[in-house]
């Protein structure tokens, strides 16, 4: 079973690991269950852009990753080690799940999917016809926002919630917003189902 912590154990553990990979990224932070200050958090999310730079190669310019020299091993146990995922086993017996950006996808979709909760994130990226948030004729691919085979810059979420003409939800909100939402759409679905006629 997973350990959970106190809110205020993960706020310094984050705030350790973020700080330590600081100097390897253009754009760190802490989202998920630390973010939207739930009282017990079952596993840290990162989401982080690597500092990219271009360094000369014997067949032109190549481009090197800073992460490449992170020393993810100090941190725990190395679970996951994907080139946009990444998952450690603390000592503290929670994860830390580490989100990382690369093209196409983009800052503002991947921080605000990954801030969640899960039904919020999902209502914001589902259709309108579907009963979520997102305009039906935009569709989200790949950590991007697309109208037909355009993506759409999104570089904060202040970006998405403007796409789709939400006003900004704070982190801590989000769970109540949702659970209205869904109870509205119960209550929608409920009104529509024909009555049986009496005989």
């Amino acid at each position: 079973m997973k350990r959970k912590i106190p809110l205020l154990q993960a706020q310094v553990l984050a705030g350790n690991f973020v700080a330590a990979l600081s100097p390897f990224c253009r754009n760190v932070a802490v989202a998920g269950s630390v973010r939207r200050e739930e009282p017990e958090v079952g596993d840290i999310e990162i989401v982080l852009v690597p500092d990219v730079t271009e360094v000369p190669g014997l067949f032109g310019p190549m481009q090197e990753d800073a992460l490449k020299s992170f020393p993810w091993k100090a941190w725990g146990k190395v679970i996951k080690d994907g080139e946009r995922y990444k998952q450690i086993e603390t000592r503290q017996g929670v994860a830390l799940d580490i989100f990382i950006v690369r093209p196409p996808a983009q800052w503002g979709v991947i921080f605000m999917m990954r801030t969640g909760p899960e039904d919020f994130s999902q209502w914001m990226v589902t259709p309108r016809r579907k009963g979520g948030g997102l305009p039906s004729y935009l569709r989200v691919h790949a950590g991007a926002i697309w109208q037909g085979e355009q993506r759409i810059s999104t570089p904060t979420e202040g970006d998405v919630f403007r796409l789709l003409g939400v006003d900004y939800i704070p982190p801590q909100e989000r769970k109540h917003f949702i659970a209205k939402i869904k109870a509205g759409q119960k209550q929608a679905h409920q009104t529509q189902r024909p009555r049986r006629q009496q005989v």
